[in-house]
């Protein structure tokens, strides 16, 4: 594969890292680097020289990828909040199909494929209470002057760790788990203007970046080897998990020509996103 190329899907896999719904390993999966881009990343040392050529290229151009869709998506939350935003519901549950399959194709290897809906179920309930103590108790305000340094750090840090989960897994959106603990908009701010954002606030940029690369180095390793092990229970709570990101993105107030055309949006993005993660 020449570094064009590689370059090119890395673009794509940076765009469909913002978009909530859409996973950027699925992209990886689909143009058949997934698999080379985790032998790189647990083989750096071992084979430094190709490995991190492969990664510099491809990384480049998800970062390129991901930069450029992000002010896109400042501009549709601001200005057409209520249609984005079922949009996203279209692009979520047009990807839960993709992880039912993964757990019946992958799953029958360590388990025997079949649904874990105890943990499925215990999930979303987890994130539905998680939304309602978001909202009334625990809602995240990094900017607030009642959090201490620990706990505005600590949030930064998580928030990094979670929107590496979806650049591990294919099929799981980094995006939507964002979301889930309100952090999203924030994250998204922070991918649109890096360099400003990096000069005005490092302060919070540095643990929200360690955060990420420790999920990126870390969890890799004990993902994979939870999901060797036990696949169908962690993609059963993954799907939980996804399913429990759509109530946070219901809007609480939109007018009737929002709700027509936001849900005629919201078609149009399940079956695009069934169709790409088919």
């Amino acid at each position: 594969m020449s570094f064009i190329n590689l370059f090119l899907i890395g673009i794509l896999i940076g765009t469909a890292m913002i978009v909530p719904g859409v996973s950027g390993g699925v992209i990886a999966v689909i143009f058949g680097v997934y698999n080379k881009m985790i032998y790189a990343l647990t083989n750096l040392f071992k084979d430094f020289k190709k490995s991190f050529s492969f990664l510099f290229v491809l990384g480049m151009g998800i970062l390129i990828g991901a930069v450029w869709f992000s002010n896109v998506m400042m501009f549709l939350y601001e200005k057409h909040e209520v249609i984005t935003k079922l949009a996203f519901i279209g692009l979520i549950l047009g990807g839960v199909p993709f992880l039912f399959k993964e757990v019946k194709r992958c799953g029958e290897k360590s388990e025997n494929g079949k649904i874990n809906y105890i943990a499925l179920v215990l999930t979303f309930i987890f994130c539905l209470v998680l939304l309602v103590l978001s909202k009334n108790v625990f809602k995240i305000d990094l900017d607030a002057k009642t959090n201490s340094f620990l706990i505005a750090n600590l949030n930064l840090f998580l928030a990094g760790v979670i929107y590496s989960v979806g650049k591990v897994v294919p099929g799981v959106s980094g995006s939507f788990l964002l979301i889930t603990i309100g952090m999203y908009e924030y994250v998204l701010s922070v991918m649109a203007h890096p360099i400003t954002f990096g000069l005005r606030q490092i302060n919070k940029l540095i643990p929200f970046v360690m955060g990420l690369v420790f999920g990126v180095v870390v969890l890799l390793k004990v993902m994979n080897c939870l999901l060797k092990r036990k696949f169908s229970l962690i993609y059963s709570v993954i799907i939980g998990f996804v399913l429990g990101s759509v109530p946070a993105l219901i809007p609480a107030a939109f007018s009737f020509s929002e709700l027509v055309f936001g849900i005629f949006i919201s078609i149009i993005c399940f079956v695009l996103s069934y169709k790409l993660t088919k």
